[in-house]
């Protein structure tokens, strides 16, 4: 059984084929810069989950399937981050009815997704030739 959605990367040009072996294919319409490639799947099964490269640099998101909402997920080739995004791009957080604070873990998900962004944000910009 499959729960499939739609789902973007962007990645260095040197590592489009890991992704294509997922079943992604690259967009010529979203390209940010040469030094970039945008790949899509448009029936991300699961949103490629546990399955995605771990050892290369990319940043991304998926639509919502009928099991999970969207999300963002970024990796720095070190470190993998995702989070659940709402309408609009805002985060999920997990509430905690006890302490009425979100959930130490949710933030902590949260901070280390935006800090990996970040650094793969500032990777591609250094391959990206100025204008």
């Amino acid at each position: 059984m499959s729960d499939r959605c739609y789902m973007e990367i962007t990645c260095r040009p040197q590592d489009q084929e890991r992704f294509e072996a997922l079943g992604f294919v690259a967009q010529d319409w979203k390209q940010e810069s040469p030094a970039l490639v945008v790949l899509v799947d448009e029936e991300a099964d699961y949103a490629h989950s546990g399955n995605l490269p771990t050892d290369v640099p990319y940043h991304g998101f998926n639509g919502p399937g009928g099991n999970y909402g969207q999300g963002a997920l970024a990796c720095d080739g070190k470190t993998y981050a995702e989070v659940e995004t709402g309408h609009g791009s805002g985060f999920v957080v997990d509430w905690n009815d006890r302490t009425q604070r979100p959930s130490s873990r949710s933030l902590q998900s949260i901070r280390r997704y935006l800090q990996v962004r970040q650094q793969v944000r500032e990777m591609f910009e250094a391959l990206t030739p100025p204008p």
